[in-house]
C-alpha cells in the first residue's frame, strides 16, 4: 500500500470500481468543482471536503482534506487546480453503495494549488478602521475593497480580528455575523492576532496583502515584508476604493 503511482482521476475511479476494497496511494491533479466551506471538527481531527473532477474528463470524486490541510477549503474556489502528492484512494460505503474518494492527510500528503483567480489577502480590521462610522470601525469599507479587488480579477481572502465583531456599530452586527457564518470573512481565533495570521498566511502562500499597516515588527522574521510590491496600500473616497499597486 506504500507504493505511489501517478494516475488521473479517471484511472483512480476505474480501479476503485473494479476493486471496491482496494486502498492505495496516488499522485494526481484534480480540478475543483465545488467546495464544502464548513470544516468539521472533533477532539483530535478536522476535515474539509471538496468535489473535484479529472482535468481532462468529466469523472468526479470527493477529496477529503484532513488535519492542517482542512483549512484549505477557506481559500479554494471552483476551477482551482490541486496537484496531490500521495493521496490515499479508497471507497466510502453508504447504504449498499460505494463512492470513490481521495484522502489527503498533512502527515503523509502534500498539496500544491494553482488558483484560477489570483488570491490576495485583505487586512479586514485595518480596512474597517480607514473611515469610521459613528466613531467605530466601518465594515462598509470591507465591501468596497472586496468589490474593487473582484473587479480587478482577484479572489480576496479577508481576515479580521476576533474583537472587530464586538466594536462595530450595533446596526452592522447582524450583517457582519452573516459574513462570518458564510465564510466571506475569516475571523482569527480569539488568542491569535489577525496580523499574525495575515503575515503567516502570506508567507506560506506567497500572497500580497491589502493594508495600510507596514507590519514592520515582523521584518526580522519575514524579510519579504520589506518588498513594497507585496503590500498594497489603499484609500477609500466615498464609495470608491483606490488601490496602490506597485
Amino acid at each position: 500500500m506504500d507504493e505511489v503511482s501517478d494516475m488521473s482521476v479517471g484511472e483512480i475511479v476505474k480501479r476503485l470500481k473494479s476493486n471496491p476494497g482496494d486502498v492505495f496511494f496516488a499522485n494526481t491533479t484534480v480540478k475543483v468543482v465545488s467546495v464544502d466551506k464548513s470544516v468539521k471538527e472533533g477532539d483530535k481531527w478536522s476535515l474539509g471536503s471538496i468535489r473535484a473532477k479529472d482535468i481532462e474528463n468529466p469523472v468526479t470524486l470527493r477529496v477529503n482534506l484532513w488535519g492542517k490541510l482542512s483549512i484549505l477549503v477557506n481559500e479554494l474556489s471552483r476551477g482551482d487546480l490541486l496537484e496531490i502528492k500521495k493521496g490515499q484512494a479508497k471507497n466510502y460505503s453508504y447504504k449498499d453503495r460505494t463512492y470513490p474518494q481521495i484522502n489527503c492527510d498533512d502527515r503523509y500528503s502534500n498539496i500544491e494549488i494553482k488558483y484560477k483567480r489570483e488570491k490576495i489577502l485583505v487586512d479586514g480590521s485595518n480596512v474597517a478602521w480607514m473611515s469610521k462610522k459613528d466613531g467605530k470601525p466601518n465594515i462598509d469599507n470591507i465591501e468596497i475593497i472586496k468589490l474593487e479587488l473582484e473587479n480587478r480579477g482577484y479572489n480576496p481572502i479577508i481576515i479580521v480580528d476576533a474583537t472587530l465583531r464586538h466594536i462595530i456599530p450595533e446596526k452592522d452586527k447582524k450583517r457582519f455575523e452573516k459574513w462570518i457564518d458564510e465564510e466571506k470573512v475569516i475571523q482569527a481565533p480569539a488568542q491569535v492576532r489577525a496580523d499574525d495570521a495575515l503575515v503567516k498566511f502570506a508567507e506560506e502562500r506567497g500572497l500580497k496583502i491589502v493594508s495600510n499597516d507596514t507590519f514592520r515588527e515582523y521584518e526580522n522574521m519575514y524579510p519579504w515584508i520589506k518588498d513594497k510590491s507585496r503590500r498594497i496600500p489603499f484609500n477609500i473616497i466615498g464609495s470608491q476604493a483606490v488601490l496602490h499597486f506597485r
